[in-house]
């Protein structure tokens, strides 16, 4: 007992030095929130300094996650509920629920020692010792996140809808792959909307011109036929926006969208207007020597391919970690699972 004591002490000792502890102690004074890129390194920096600690837990207790583990240390070093409720991005009643459970879950001497009656300052140990002893602090080894287990925040249809409308057209930064395949499924009910009222409007609408008095109906045709247009456009940046941070969150330029998705999107319109308005198109030609078919089919072609490799690229996964656009959108919680 005396000995997990003592790492307990030397492990509170470390991590009240470090930069984390920093942190957590005065981000309420900023704005309330903790951001990726420092949840993440608490995170890390736990990890590092309660690794002994953490092999000792898993071999008294098999049935704590890492979830649990990082809690009873923060829980230790006697962080507030609410800053352990941000780095787990939990609420403040699912911390004392979890508390609980873990009085199930741990031994007793195991609970005793990491959620003690009284608190204590920084500068207190878990038991009574002498002023003159000081605990040295424990050397920090540097880690790799490379085999980190990826633990994923909740990410609702309705809050990607608000994330990219919040980010309206905003360009920077990285977004996860359901945050963009929830967008794809708003804007696809968007335009199964426009199409049935497109139908209403042509089924039950009679034809003005076999009206006496046709102008209000034709005003509440044309309001409608605005404000679809606006929905349609309205949603237009957005994806662009979303798509350009999916590719970032790939580690992939952004200005590939326009040979994935502008470009064809931009011929296929035009091609798809021009054979539907011009006359006689058969007897048109290009430079290249072919007929307008030929045309629309080397076009119908590159939007098909470019189709097919933007929806394959944007169902993988992107790069772990922080890459040269920004934060992940996806909290790393811990090392991979241990034997």
């Amino acid at each position: 007992m005396q000995d997990i004591t003592t790492l307990l002490n030397e492990c509170y000792s470390a991590f009240s030095q470090t930069e984390e502890y920093r942190i957590l102690k005065t981000y309420r004074t900023r704005d309330n929130r903790l951001t990726f890129d420092e949840r993440f390194a608490i995170n890390k920096s736990i990890e590092r300094t309660y690794a002994p600690v953490f092999e000792l837990l898993r071999a008294d207790a098999p049935s704590l996650t890492e979830s649990d583990l990082f809690f009873c240390a923060l829980t230790f070093q006697h962080i507030e509920t609410v800053a352990i409720a941000e780095c787990l991005t939990v609420t403040k009643d699912a911390i004392r629920m979890r508390k609980l459970r873990l009085r199930e879950k741990l031994p007793n001497r195991w609970f005793d020692l990491l959620f003690p009656e009284q608190k204590r300052n920084s500068s207190d140990s878990v038991t009574s010792q002498n002023s003159a002893e000081k605990t040295a602090p424990i050397t920090l080894p540097t880690e790799s996140t490379k085999n980190a287990k990826v633990m994923k925040e909740k990410m609702s249809f309705g809050k990607a809808i608000a994330n990219c409308f919040s980010n309206y057209c905003n360009f920077n930064g990285r977004a996860r792959r359901s945050e963009y395949w929830y967008w794809v499924l708003f804007q696809t009910i968007i335009r199964i909307t426009i199409v049935v009222v497109l139908a209403l409007i042509k089924t039950f609408i009679p034809d003005p011109s076999q009206l006496e008095n046709a102008a209000p109906i034709k005003l509440t045709v044309l309001m409608i036929l605005i404000a679809l247009l606006i929905l349609h456009l309205g949603t237009v940046l957005p994806y662009l926006a979303v798509s350009v941070r999916r590719l970032h969150d790939r580690d992939d330029a952004g200005w590939l969208i326009i040979i994935l998705l502008v470009l064809p999107d931009l011929l296929f319109q035009t091609a798809s207007v021009l054979k539907e308005n011009i006359v006689n198109l058969s007897t048109l030609s290009f430079n290249t020597g072919g007929d307008i078919d030929k045309t629309m089919g080397l076009v119908a072609f590159y939007y098909l391919v470019s189709t097919i490799i933007r929806v394959v690229m944007f169902c993988k996964s992107g790069t772990e970690g922080p890459n040269a656009y920004g934060p992940d959108p996806i909290r790393i919680i811990s090392q991979s699972d241990r034997q």
